[in-house]
């Protein structure tokens, strides 16, 4: 540096105690990072903190425009910054409203961060006086932090700013101050934009107050799927302090707000939900689509002592409802529970068949090591594998049976799948996304049965590139999926092929785009038209109707 180390410190020093501003900004240039080690400059730091307030302050204020890259220094800096402006508050006001001070920002950030309630009008100034969003952002953080009410309408205009970084932080500024009015104000930002909803529905679950959880948990009911979506994601993030509200709003919700409700639940994995859950199939509902979330979640809730209540799920009337409850049956086995699943398979009913055959496609392995030495599961499961199962289902059931030692079943049906009849499969190149590997294995045995392959995937994120570098002949695809909805994957895929030159259909338990009785969507619908998609086919599906919606894309 340009002088001694010992004599730029002993100046400072002296300096300080003259209260000498000016020759003290001199000397500090000594202090930028071509001139001083590390060292020198945290021994200057040291020396201001001991310096008066009023002389420090506006040095503090001219060490931020010298080049100093350590993070340490630059740390001490807005330490000692704090320290200085804590009591001094007509100080920190007059250097917030200095327009020409380069670290504005870092004493808007000190009022904040220090809680100076008295700076509230010169913050709310700067919001309706300044342009440059960086000092838009800092002003409206500090605002949140401050957490007066009155400050809410200031903030919630920057909510509409097209800066994204001011949107966003007004919007979590509303969040921190909280209150029947900050959740108010939140909820009216919905439906602007996807990025606001998310954004908004965010804030939402930081406040955490009963009537912030309670105006979450009634967001599963929207129309939006971002929306929902993320009051999902943020109610699993908040756990089980959620688990009374969802369970309450489960007493009264239609169908579609009940399957989401179950759904959260089941994530949120916590044992208090078992009871509503289990007195949910109790009752079972007329809607499929409720049964088939409740068995979902008992499979993520496992439970021996109420695990006997999840046999009859294997007789249920709808297919992908009695995979579920399968899955939940392979997570909750227990003594009970084999007896009665004998007792169903020992029958060799119609019923028997399906409940053999959910077993098989939910792959419920530890199931099988109980049931394989009955002959009438042998009978069944050999039909099954046979007539209805697809390829994949079959290989991975002979290789169990063998390694359960089996091997007579095993042979029994390598030799008759093996046989001179068996039906081609047409090279039709069909993807299928679905985050659930029950519903893929589903969709892979009613696409075997049409005598067709399909490729499947239950992360959209690696179906896309697929998508896009293959180009398919036919899409099927969920429409609610964790980080990537189906909605997402179709704009992605758009991006890239026009609906005539690859046909998308969704498949979802949404009422959202239903328009006519048997769910057959028009292709001029606005929605279908706005999202890019051919068609929508709801859950359940009958075998009908799946194998009718394939068709009008795949000649057979």
């Amino acid at each position: 540096m340009g002088m001694d180390e010992k004599a730029f410190i002993d100046e400072l020093i002296f300096c300080l105690k003259e209260q000498d501003i000016i020759k003290a900004k001199a000397l500090l240039q000594f202090a930028s990072d071509t001139d001083a080690s590390v060292a020198v400059q945290q021994k200057a730091m040291a020396e201001l903190a001991r310096g008066p307030d009023k002389t420090v302050y506006p040095l503090l204020n001219y060490l931020t425009s010298l080049q100093i890259s350590n993070l340490q220094v630059q740390e001490s800096i807005y330490e000692l910054i704090l320290d200085k402006s804590y009591g001094n508050t007509d100080l920190v006001i007059q250097y917030i409203a200095d327009k020409e001070n380069s670290a504005r920002h870092l004493f808007i950030k000190a009022a904040g961060d220090l809680l100076l309630t008295r700076t509230r009008p010169a913050l709310e100034k700067i919001l309706t006086t300044e342009t440059d969003p960086h000092i838009l952002a800092a002003a409206v953080q500090s605002l949140g932090n401050l957490r007066i009410p009155q400050a809410l309408p200031a903030i919630a205009a920057m909510a509409k700013h097209t800066d994204k970084t001011v949107k966003r932080t007004a919007i979590f500024a509303i969040s921190e101050t909280g209150g029947t009015d900050g959740v108010d104000l939140l909820l009216g930002f919905m439906g602007k934009d996807g990025e606001t909803n998310k954004l908004a529905v965010e804030a939402l679950a930081d406040i955490q107050d009963l009537y912030a959880l309670e105006k979450l948990t009634a967001l599963l009911d929207s129309d939006e799927t971002i929306i929902r979506d993320t009051a999902i994601d943020q109610l699993i993030r908040l756990g089980k302090k959620a688990t009374p509200l969802l369970t309450r709003a489960c007493e009264n919700a239609r169908a579609d707000y009940m399957v989401h409700l179950i759904t959260t639940l089941g994530h949120i994995k916590d044992s208090a939900a078992i009871a509503p859950i289990l007195t949910i199939i109790n009752t079972q509902p007329r809607d499929a689509n409720i049964r088939q979330a409740a068995y979902e979640a008992m499979e993520r809730i496992p439970s021996p002592r109420t695990a006997i209540c999840l046999a009859q799920g294997l007789q249920d009337p709808v297919e992908t409802v009695r995979m579920s409850a399968a899955r939940a049956i392979e997570a909750t086995l227990s003594k009970p529970l084999v007896a009665g699943l004998k007792n169903i398979i020992r029958t060799e009913s119609e019923e028997a068949q399906q409940a053999v055959a959910a077993l098989i496609d939910a792959e419920s392995d530890n199931v099988f090591s109980f049931l394989v030495q009955e002959p009438s599961f042998q009978k069944l499961a050999k039909n099954h594998i046979i007539r209805t199962a697809d390829p994949d289902t079959g290989k991975a059931f002979i290789q169990k049976m063998a390694g359960l030692g089996v091997t007579g079943l095993s042979d029994d049906i390598v030799r008759d799948i093996t046989g001179p009849d068996q039906p081609d499969t047409h090279q039709a190149k069909i993807i299928v996304v679905d985050d659930s590997k029950m519903m893929l294995r589903l969709y892979q045995n009613k696409l075997s049965g049409m005598g067709l392959s399909c490729i499947v995937f239950n992360r959209p994120e690696e179906a896309i590139p697929e998508i896009l570098n293959i180009r398919p002949d036919l899409v099927i695809t969920d429409l609610n999926m964790p980080d990537i909805s189906g909605l997402e994957l179709t704009r992605e895929i758009r991006k890239k092929y026009s609906p005539k030159e690859l046909p998308i259909v969704m498949i979802t338990t949404q009422s959202d785009f239903v328009e006519q009785e048997d769910h057959d969507i028009p292709i001029d619908n606005s929605i279908l038209t706005r999202s890019g998609i051919n068609r929508v086919l709801h859950k359940p599906f009958t075998d009908d109707a799946f194998k009718k919606m394939v068709c009008t894309y795949i000649a057979l």
